[in-house]
């Protein structure tokens, strides 16, 4: 696996746990540090497709 694809799949993934996460604090859990985590995981995922963007395929 080239490191451009998987840097591409751990970005996707994380943007996936990211709504996820958002989505069940909105409905079940409420609480800041859980909806943090999820904010954090949106970050980490858009940085991560950023980084898949410049790398070469």
């Amino acid at each position: 696996m080239t490191p451009y694809r998987f840097t591409r799949i751990v970005g996707f993934a994380s943007l996936l746990l990211g709504v996820l996460v958002l989505l069940r604090d909105l409905i079940e859990v409420h609480s800041v540090p859980y909806g943090i985590a999820g904010v954090g995981l949106l970050a980490f995922g858009a940085w991560r497709l950023q980084a898949a963007a410049r790398l070469p395929h």
